[in-house]
């Protein structure tokens, strides 16, 4: 058996280097159905704990029958009916890895009972940081199975003593379908996935179904993107002091501390089964509920403070609810809250993706376009009122757009998007490309258009080159409700090639990226970035140690070349060039010395300078922007011939920087920490244990040390138990504070 996992490992290396090594079956291989090996190794994984890995086979969990340890995960099986088979591993880090096999022949229709499988979890955490403590309580609950071999349910569920009305949700509730690949349902929380720029993984509550139908597929996301906040009760409102026609004072009441309700409806429509086309378009709506933050909170509070316009009848000083002042106050409507504005947001778009020559050839672009208005109170504007809009000329015209050319009018289409001075961008289009005295062409106008985003990206994968290049470009007032992670007013060229070299023993990553703000036609000062990435991974065997070197090199420059003089003796200097070196080193390499270790080290260099050489000696306002930081890092995990693991770890940290105009400073930082596992009762019982400590020198002078302890319990199977503390002292100068945490969680998989 040694010899046989020895020489699977060798081969799973020579052919793939992520992290958990597919040994047998290969993804997609076609087997037989009678002795098969299932088979995954955890090489290049340092630390893994065998009792986190589950395996599951088809919904099934079939890790007691496995053979589990650190290095790899084994399971034989006898016999397996024909048909699709799939095969789900959790090493405890991460996600899952999940890949299927085929057996041959003759499938027998048959009605399966339901397999399902399943985790609850409950953890409890008590955190005192100085003065600062938090304690959390969390339920999770994972339930997931397959029901006459086609329907596959999921439901995940997450409860916290955290949820809060004040905030947005922090439990969890969600609920997946599946019926073959035709439909995927899911209800609930949800990260749907249309589209690189209208919705990628923002997290919505309400439905998110797909249909695939051979070339047809359809996507419909509707839900709920923020839900009402009414706010906290003393902080609900603000107040002035106003005069009314007769010349009596009272208290103008604005909302304030609120969130509107946010609903969204997103959809694509796609033609193409996508093996080797598909062409879809796609949209976004996303709206403020104006009607779900309440006018009047009655419960709610202020404190009122006498002015040179007092109110007779109240008291300085005095709290008092809204209720109370029903006879002195006035509720102001939502145009006048000085909380945030309602808005409203639309963006279409279309993509289109071609795979050539087995997907060794991958074409695919996108391009959308974006409305949004930061304030919908009022409503939309007539096609009349577009006309002096932005000009007071009575011409039918919006700058230089004949307005005849709008086919709508804009309260038509308030169901759509609203229409109004706060929309963004107020003109999608730059004016001047337009009338007899156009000084931009129309090309240049689409192309800067500021609510406009594009990308395209091309891969080669021949030869062992995992080639690709891409373009994008995200205005500056593009927004998505849906995808609110997006860098506006950048464009970006990147190149890109990973190079497998030694079969698959040595991997080059090379990469160039270009980025910069010149989108519109008006940027004067066009700010960029440059960087070059060189990477080598070096695997090259069982019993040798394994490699990974980077180096990144990245300029920066702002476009300003020159010193603005502002009057004979004073200047300003804004001008920014800067290039920074980083470097990284980590060798990872077990081996045997009288026990089994694992030693791996870090080393990262960091080197930034100022590329401006003619400086003003003396610039009372230039703030050095270098900096130098170097890390080392060094582990030792030993695994002994007794049930004990101990782990060693040293880390150096220096790094010098500039505190001020002409002022340098440096710090260093050294940390330590020492755990240790010992296993009872055949691993029924896990004891932990260990320290850290810390002491830092230079313009901040600190140390800790700290203790930890914990127990792992397997309680039965498949029912397990952990709990750790933790406990440290920090001192900071001649002061000393400590710190308290707790944690302790319960595992049961069925």
């Amino acid at each position: 058996m040694k010899y046989f996992r020895i020489i699977l490992i060798l081969s799973s290396t020579l052919l793939s280097q992520s992290s958990v090594l597919i040994m047998s079956p290969e993804p997609g291989e076609e087997v037989m159905d009678r002795n098969i090996l299932i088979a995954a190794s955890f090489y290049n994984i340092t630390d893994i704990k065998a009792e986190n890995v589950q395996l599951i086979l088809d919904g099934k969990n079939i890790t007691s029958s496995a053979f589990v340890d650190n290095e790899m995960i084994s399971y034989y099986i006898s016999f397996i009916d024909p048909g699709k088979h799939e095969i789900e591993l959790f090493t405890g880090e991460g996600n899952s890895i999940t890949w299927s096999f085929f057996v041959p022949g003759e499938i027998k229709q048959k009605i399966d009972p339901i397999i399902y499988s399943g985790k609850l979890r409950t953890s409890t955490s008590i955190d005192q940081i100085d003065e600062e403590s938090l304690s959390v309580s969390q339920l999770f609950f994972d339930f997931k199975g397959t029901a006459y071999e086609k329907l596959k349910f999921n439901a995940k569920i997450k409860l916290t003593n955290q949820e809060n009305l004040l905030y947005q949700p922090r439990n969890v509730f969600g609920f997946k379908f599946n019926l073959g690949d035709i439909l995927a349902l899911n209800l609930g929380d949800t990260n749907p996935q249309l589209s690189h720029f209208t919705m990628s993984g923002k997290r919505i509550r309400g439905l998110d179904a797909a249909l695939t139908w051979g070339w047809f597929n359809l996507h419909i996301v509707k839900g709920e993107i923020n839900r009402t906040v009414q706010g906290g009760l003393n902080n609900s409102y603000n107040y002035t002091v106003d005069v009314d026609d007769d010349g009596n004072k009272f208290l103008a009441l604005s909302r304030q501390g609120y969130t509107y309700k946010q609903d969204v409806l997103a959809g694509r429509l796609a033609f193409g089964r996508g093996k080797k086309f598909q062409w879809g378009i796609h949209f976004l709506k996303a709206r403020d509920d104006t009607l779900s933050v309440n006018i009047k909170v009655n419960n709610a509070t202020i404190t009122y403070s006498e002015s040179d316009r007092t109110i007779s009848g109240l008291d300085s000083g005095k709290v008092y609810t809204i209720a109370e002042l029903s006879n002195f106050a006035v509720i102001q409507t939502g145009e006048l809250w000085s909380g945030v504005k309602p808005k409203d947001n639309l963006v279409i778009g279309t993509d289109l993706r071609l795979n050539l020559d087995k997907k060794r050839i991958v074409l695919e672009g996108e391009v959308a376009f974006s409305l949004t208005n930061n304030n919908i109170w009022g409503g939309a504007v007539s096609k009349a009122e577009l006309d002096t809009l932005i000009d007071d000329d009575v011409d039918g015209k919006l700058s230089s757009i004949d307005l005849d050319l709008i086919p709508f009018d804009p309260i038509d289409i308030t169901d759509i998007f609203i229409i109004n001075l706060n929309m963004v961008p107020l003109s999608p289009i730059d004016p001047s490309a337009f009338g007899d005295s156009a000084d931009v062409s129309l090309f240049e106008a689409i192309m800067s258009m500021p609510s406009l985003a594009f990308r395209g990206r091309a891969v080669l994968n021949y030869w062992g080159n995992y080639f690709s290049i891409e373009y994008s470009q995200v205005g500056p007032e593009f927004i998505s409700f849906g995808n609110p992670y997006l860098v506006k007013n950048k464009r970006e060229l990147s190149i890109s090639d990973k190079l497998k070299l030694l079969n698959n023993r040595l991997m080059v990553n090379v990469g160039y990226k270009h980025q910069d703000d010149n989108i519109m036609t008006t940027v004067d000062n066009i700010e960029s970035q440059n960087t070059f990435s060189l990477g080598l991974n070096i695997l090259p065997g069982p019993g040798l140690p394994t490699a990974n070197l980077s180096f990144k090199t990245i300029d920066r420059d702002n476009g300003i070349n020159k010193i603005t003089q502002l009057t004979d003796s004073t200047y300003t200097d804004n001008r920014k060039n800067t290039r920074s070196n980083h470097f990284t080193f980590n060798l990872n390499h077990r081996f045997f010395l009288n026990w089994s270790h694992n030693i791996n080290g870090t080393l990262m260099l960091l080197d930034k300078k100022d590329n401006v050489t003619d400086r003003e000696p003396g610039d009372p306002q230039y703030i050095d922007p270098s900096l130098v930081s170097n890390v080392v890092n060094i582990s030792l995990t030993t695994y002994y011939n007794i049930p004990l693991k101990t782990t060693l770890s040293l880390s150096t940290n220096f790094s010098e920087f500039s505190k001020g105009p002409g002022e340098k400073a440096s710090q260093v930082f050294n940390t330590g920490n020492i755990d240790g596992e010992y296993a009872m009762n055949e691993g029924k019982y896990i004891l932990k244990a260990g320290t850290n400590f810390a002491k830092g020198t230079g313009i901040s002078d600190v140390s800790w040390i700290g203790f930890k302890g914990g127990v792992k319990v397997n309680i039965i199977e498949r029912l397990s138990f952990n709990a750790q503390v933790e406990f440290r002292s920090k001192f900071i100068s001649d002061k000393t504070t400590q710190s308290f945490i707790a944690r302790a969680n319960m595992d049961y998989s069925f």
